[in-house]
């Protein structure tokens, strides 16, 4: 680990010119910065000899002089000087000039620095006149002085005034401030006073309101006050600031001698605190500020430190090969200035080229690193190697320094930027080689063979070797090279492969024993060989039948070949065609219209083919006619449609052919019918009505005909209806959207061209789940939307009614219920009643006119914007002589029966109701015919009806009419749904989250059960899975915990489980064995606790996910969006092979084993058997059974019988099948 060692200071010359800070109050400094006195004289103005560089008006104008020379050389802050450079604000410059509009002179650092300033009081200043105000100077005795005349601040009053000199003794290189007659205005001014170096971090300046006890400032942006009351708030005349150098260092006596090493491990004092990294050889400038060089494990920063860094931001790891502490130029605080290390050795011993290397790191910004040379004491230096920018990691760096001499002086000089990273160098070595290597290598302009490399070297070697490869590996010394004892600086490599990328090294050859290490050169990649291809363009379209083909001649090629295919790298119709050295081919035969290709173009010459050519695709032209009736999916169509279309654009089409199918891409009506050179062609024979047709019209010409021509389809017209009652409850219509309007086949949603809302199948808005109508205006006033019917012909009659269900979005909104002249033309909209709705479904009633037209629309009312109506069960019905009942309910049900229940009607009811069902969703009509198995007959006024011998856990559909008299009855009224089960069958509108997977462990039976997407989508969102799906365990005297996992399908949602434990048909809340409290999408740390003997048997377990809870509580609600399950959880008691087991009563189950025949000794008090294999699967249930038990379809082994009694009992017995 290096160290740093601090000597004393230095002082091995008697120069007099050092650091200018740190800040003093002392003489002299005790850091050999600038000391500082001040003291009382005489001022003296210029005499008529003087030169004046500005007077006037024209000293309030921002301005600098150009260079003005000095009698002789001022030496300053290590620097001599011949020149200044005069600031009308205030201010004197050194090396280069301000910025015209520069007012602090002190701490200002722009792109353009300046080496040194000198501050009389730098602010933005005007003349405060016209006669006498002027800024000149003169030479008087030993200095040189610049003179500042009846100035003032650019916004003073007429009174203030500045008067003062910056004297340069160009024999002490002292530098004195005499300030003359200064008055105050009527408001105070401050400007800079002081010194500075290169930097603004390395500043000696003053602070205070009361110029007889300024203060050193503390920081580059320090001021003094002019006050407003005279006296000591202003300069006296006379009031002298003198700054006087401390002692520079000499230039070293000695030179350091070949080979040299600096590892910057001991760092010494110079002219300032740590500022050499050896004080024998080395000298650096500037020796304090931001850009000064110092050890890279600095400490100490601060304006008034002996660094006159401003921090010490900017540092990075020092890392192999460099080692802590290496040497640091302070980028990231400096703007633009330079600083430099300069080592002074003796390069004369030795025969060979003098090699400097040095490692670098730089990891951002655009600071750079130079390295110069001077012969000649100093005077003038020379940059040897190539700059250094970025290197964001060390890298050693080379450069031939190119001189022998005895006094050489090796420069480091950096430049910052203020803001990236610092510079770090270490590790510097001169040492005298043989053979001197290139400086760089820079590949040139490659063709597709060939590259030529350079090489750049101040003192060239007699020739060169150069190795190249496809494989960045560097050569070593005993690596053959490709090319030996080129000569020059450049060659050509030849015989390359195109498209390649290559990596490539030279290195000098002084003799044939004597070469230098290799020097690597970028990559560089060789041309394609491929030609440039022009056309066609890649995936054109419209393209000829017989194509041009053209690309760029190459001038390395004598010839090219052609492939096209129609499929990727295919060659079916060219293969590798030599079309000889032209640039451009015709095919000589026709493609085929409408279709893609793909072709590629490969150049040739004696030695190599191309390869790897890019590969283009164009679509031949097409000659498809472009369709225009049918419209595409156009609805309504006559059964007899007139199909038209547009010519083609190829004048070579000579006819046209007609497809029509009834599936996509179907002709089993028209098989490419030649329908002549027309554009209009009518069917001649009917289509059937509401079919949906798919149709394509193709073109030929005299030798092909087109293909890939677009389909579309169209829906034939509805047969019109003729009979009455219609219903529509549209559950059995795909859901729409918003931007997806739609509905049921034969009705249509149709709204005006003014309109801003949209119709759609939905499942919020329902009365009847699971769907309903919706119609929602957005920002529309006028002219609502609406839902068509189909043609109905006894519409007009008179004696026809409509019955529906509707909501509002809210209480108030209306609904016009009328007739369309034109099923397409919202404008023929006829209302015949305005329905006011309420925000809940209600039923209403609506009767048609006689003379009206065949068809019914509901139409939004609209009366403000963002409206949404809600519409379901729709019937449009005769008027009967006595009206149908109302609000067909489900009471209960039981797993063979149901108890339907409804409102009677207003009107008298003559006889009694008929109640019909089935298990599909079709309403019955006036001529179904009713019997034993689908209905139910009442007599009299009683509301109720019970069904019995159903199926069970079947979804059916119930209605009710009235039967008015022996011969006529109501409309039908109903559609309502209901489960058959003795549980309560909550079902959900939409199955989007379902039950994915359900597993348990521990159990005899685990459950293992999964579902890519809802089980339940056909049922409701319900569905009975007891039968095949089930967790099994042994009765226990103490609590059995079983571990479930339940995991959802899409979002996260709540789940609950519920296990029917007391077998009342309902699940209790004690019986929720298990309910999340959060929504998630799979169960952590579930499980099932079965309470201690709970009895044999198999209990009903439901298992539920609700999207919209995140705690479901109740398992009969219905919801929204989720699924429903119910399986089979059974408890099995210890099996024994040589008894039956059951209760103590004297129901027998005989004979045990059996072989296919099972007795029930007493079979009257029992609803049903079940039939459970040791696993404890379900594997047979029996309803209603007889006392002889048919069981020859189970495999032989043991069985659990168990007996569910009609009082609610179960009784289980142990049999085992021989």
């Amino acid at each position: 680990m290096k160290k740093i060692l601090l000597t004393c200071l230095l002082a091995l010359g008697s120069a007099t010119f050092a650091q200018v800070g740190p800040p003093q109050a002392t003489n002299p400094n005790t850091n050999n910065g600038y000391g500082f006195t001040q003291t009382t004289g005489t001022y003296t103005p210029l005499s008529a000899s003087r030169t004046v560089w500005q007077s006037g008006a024209t000293l309030g104008t921002d301005a600098v002089s150009a260079a003005i020379s000095l009698p002789s050389a001022f030496k300053f802050n290590g620097k001599s000087y011949n020149a200044v450079y005069l600031s009308n604000n205030g201010f004197v410059t050194l090396g280069t000039p301000a910025l015209a509009a520069t007012y602090t002179g002190l701490s200002t650092d722009t792109t353009t620095p300046y080496e040194g300033a000198f501050a009389g009081f730098a602010v933005n200043l005007k003349n405060a006149n016209t006669t006498t105000s002027e800024i000149s100077y003169e030479t008087v005795g030993s200095k040189f002085i610049v003179q500042f005349k009846d100035l003032q601040g650019s916004a003073a009053s007429a009174a203030q005034l500045l008067n003062f000199q910056i004297q340069l003794d160009l024999t002490s290189n002292n530098v004195s401030i005499v300030y003359g007659n200064c008055v105050s205005g009527t408001a105070v001014l401050t400007g800079q006073v002081g010194i500075r170096g290169s930097e603004a971090s390395d500043t000696n300046n003053r602070v205070g309101t009361d110029w007889t006890a300024t203060s050193i400032g503390t920081g580059s942006t320090d001021s003094v006050t002019l006050g407003t009351a005279n006296s000591t708030t202003v300069p006296a005349s006379g009031l002298t600031f003198t700054y006087s150098p401390g002692t520079w260092i000499a230039p070293p006596v000695n030179y350091a001698s070949i080979p040299f090493t600096e590892s910057f491990s001991t760092w010494e004092n110079g002219n300032s605190i740590g500022d050499l990294p050896n004080a024998g050889y080395w000298r650096t400038w500037p020796s304090r500020g931001d850009n000064s060089w110092r050890a890279s494990d600095i400490t100490v920063s601060g304006y008034a430190s002996t660094t006159g860094w401003t921090s010490l931001g900017g540092n990075v790891a020092v890392a192999a090969p460099g080692v802590a502490p290496a040497a640091r130029f302070h980028s990231y605080n400096t703007i633009n200035a330079s600083g430099y290390m300069d080592l002074y050795i003796n390069l004369s011993s030795g025969t060979g080229s003098r090699l400097l290397s040095y490692d670098y790191q730089n990891t951002s910004g655009t600071d750079v690193l130079k390295v110069l040379v001077s012969t000649d004491g100093g005077n003038t230096f020379n940059q040897v190697g190539s700059t250094q920018g970025i290197s964001a990691s060390w890298a050693t760096k080379y450069a031939d320094l190119g001189t022998s001499s005895p006094t050489a002086i090796v420069r480091f000089m950096a430049t910052g930027d203020n803001g990236s990273n610092d510079i770090y160098i270490d590790n510097v070595n001169i040492s005298v080689i043989p053979c001197m290597f290139p400086d760089s290598v820079t590949p040139g302009t490659t063709t597709s063979t060939t590259a030529p490399v350079n090489w750049a070297m101040a003192n060239p070697a007699p020739a060169f070797d150069i190795y190249y490869s496809t494989i960045n590996t560097a050569p070593t010394a005993a690596t053959t090279p490709n090319v030996v004892g080129a000569t020059g600086l450049t060659y050509t490599i030849t015989n390359l492969t195109p498209s390649t990328t290559y990596y490539v090294w030279v290195r000098s050859r002084c003799s044939a024993s004597e070469q230098s290490s290799w020097v690597s050169g970028s990559s560089f990649t060789t041309k394609t060989f491929c030609p440039t291809v022009s056309a066609p363009s890649s995936a054109a379209t419209g393209v000829s039948v017989t194509p041009a083909f053209t690309w760029t001649a190459n001038p390395e090629a004598t010839g090219y070949r052609l492939s096209v295919g129609t499929t990727s790298g295919g060659t079916d119709v060219l293969n590798n065609l030599n079309v000889g050295n032209v640039s451009t081919y015709t095919l000589p035969t026709e493609l085929t219209y409408n279709t893609k290709y793909y072709y590629t173009v490969n150049a040739y010459n004696a030695t190599i083919s191309s390869t790897g050519c890019s590969e283009r695709t164009f679509t031949t032209l097409s000659i498809c006619p472009a369709q225009s009736a049918p419209a595409a999916s156009a609805i309504n169509v006559p059964l007899t449609p007139t199909f038209t279309w547009t010519a083609s654009s190829s004048s070579a089409v000579t006819g046209y052919k007609l497809r029509i199918g009834t599936t996509p891409g179907g002709n089993d009506v028209l098989n490419n019918f030649d329908v002549g050179n027309v554009t209009t062609y009518t069917l001649p024979t009917s289509l059937n009505y509401s079919t949906v047709y798919y149709w394509s019209v193709g073109a030929y010409t005299a030798t092909q005909s087109s293909l890939n021509c677009t389909e579309r389809s169209f829906t034939t017209v509805c047969p019109a209806v003729t009979s009455l009652p219609v219903s529509e409850n549209f559950d059995t219509t795909a859901t729409g959207s918003s931007s997806n309007t739609n509905a049921p086949t034969c009705w249509r949603y149709l709204e005006p061209s003014s309109w801003a809302g949209y119709g759609y199948v939905n499942t919020s808005y329902n009365s009847s789940a699971p769907n309903g109508y919706y119609l929602y205006n957005d920002t529309a006033t006028t002219a609502g939307g609406m839902l068509v019917s189909p043609q109905i012909t006894p519409l007009s009659n008179g004696a026809n009614r409509v019955r529906f269900m509707a909501a509002g979005g809210s209480s108030g909104y209306t609904l016009q219920v009328g007739t369309l002249s034109n099923p397409a033309d919202a404008s023929t909209f006829t209302q015949i009643s305005a329905v006011t709705l309420t925000s809940t479904m209600a039923q209403y009633t609506v009767n048609i006119p006689a003379g009206t037209d065949q068809y019914l629309a509901f139409r939004h009312g609209v009366g403000g914007t963002y409206r949404g109506i809600g519409i379901d069960d729709i019937n449009i019905q005769p008027i009967p002589s006595c009206d149908n009942p109302t609000l067909i309910t489900v009471a209960s049900t039981s797993a063979n029966g149901a108890a339907i229940s409804w409102t009677a009607p207003s009107s008298t009811v003559g006889v009694g109701y008929d109640v019909y069902y089935s298990t599909t969703n079709t309403a019955p009509t006036a001529t179904t015919v009713l019997n034993a198995s689908n209905s139910v007959s009442t007599s009299g006024t009683g509301t109720t009806a019970n069904l019995t011998g159903l199926t069970s856990d079947t979804f059916y559909y119930v209605w009710a009419r009235a039967k008015c008299t022996a011969t006529d009855n109501s409309a039908w009224e109903g559609g309502t749904r209901f489960y058959t089960s003795n549980y309560c069958t909550p079902v959900t509108s939409n199955q989007n989250s379902w039950i994915s997977s359900f597993t348990s462990t521990t159990a005899n039976t685990n459950m293992a059960y999964s579902s890519a997407t809802a089980n339940s989508a056909a049922t409701f969102g319900y569905k009975n899975l007891m039968s095949s799906n089930n967790i099994s365990i042994a009765k226990s005297s103490s609590n059995t915990v079983i571990p479930i996992s339940i995991t959802a399908g899409g979002p996260t949602v709540g789940v609950a489980v519920w296990v029917d434990l007391n077998q009342n048909n309902v699940f209790d809340a004690s019986e929720k064995l298990f309910a999340t409290t959060n929504y998630t999408t799979t169960t952590s740390g579930a499980t099932l606790t079965i309470p201690a003997n709970t009895s044999v048997g198999t209990y009903r377990m439901r298992v539920l996910i609700n999207y919209n809870n995140s705690a479901p509580t109740d398992p009969c609600l219905g919801f929204s969006r989720g699924e429903i399950i119910d399986y089979s959880f059974i408890v099995t008691a210890p099996l024994a092979t040589n008894e039956l087991s059951g209760t103590k009563d004297e129901i027998k189950v005989y004979p045990n084993p059996f072989t296919d025949i099972l007795n029930v000794s007493d079979i009257s008090n029992v609803k049903a058997v079940y039939v459970t294999d040791i696993a404890g699967r379900l594997i047979k249930t029996i309803a209603n059974p007889e006392s002889s038990v048919n069981l020859n379809e189970l495999k032989q082994g043991m069985y659990l019988i168990t007996l569910d009694m009609k009082d609610g009992s179960k009784k289980t017995f142990k049999a085992i099948k021989k």
